[in-house]
């Protein structure tokens, strides 16, 4: 007997979905000592870095802080460290000195810094965040502190 081995095939799709992801981590801003006397600003950075699914467009947004003075929006914070009722306004900037556009949260391009493309998940996109505390505020002496919040958007 004579027996055949006889073949059959079939197709069969695979797929997956790649999903948007980032992973977000910060710096803060620590300006040191200040002295009110002196007749120079101070100046520190800190950054946010995000670590983004390939393409993404990320944007940072950054709250106006804890305690945001009088007047203060979104767009253009206004923001104060505080030592019980005693303030400390400072500034973070969109870009190095001499910039003085306020980091705030009215839209990537307008009061945050342009959008940056993810180039890959091992590349981190990382903003820098230029802060400025003015010459000659009338504080008492203490230790003063501020929460702000990065939304990062992706």
């Amino acid at each position: 007997m004579n027996s055949s081995a006889g073949t059959a095939s079939t197709e069969f799709g695979v797929t997956a979905t790649v999903v948007n992801h980032c992973m977000v981590a910060s710096r803060g801003i620590s300006f040191g000592s200040y002295d009110p006397t002196s007749p120079s600003a101070m100046t520190a950075q800190g950054a946010i870095t995000a670590r983004c699914t390939k393409g993404d467009s990320v944007s940072v947004a950054l709250n106006q802080g804890a305690s945001p003075a009088p007047g203060s929006t979104a767009a253009v914070p206004a923001r104060r460290m505080t030592n019980g009722s005693s303030y400390l306004p400072y500034h973070i900037y969109i870009g190095a000195p001499p910039n003085k556009e306020e980091w705030g949260a009215g839209g990537a391009g307008r009061s945050e810094p342009p959008a940056q493309v993810a180039a890959a998940w091992s590349t981190p996109i990382t903003f820098i965040t230029y802060a400025s505390l003015p010459a000659g505020t009338n504080v008492p002496a203490g230790e003063y502190s501020d929460v702000v919040t990065a939304t990062v958007t992706f």
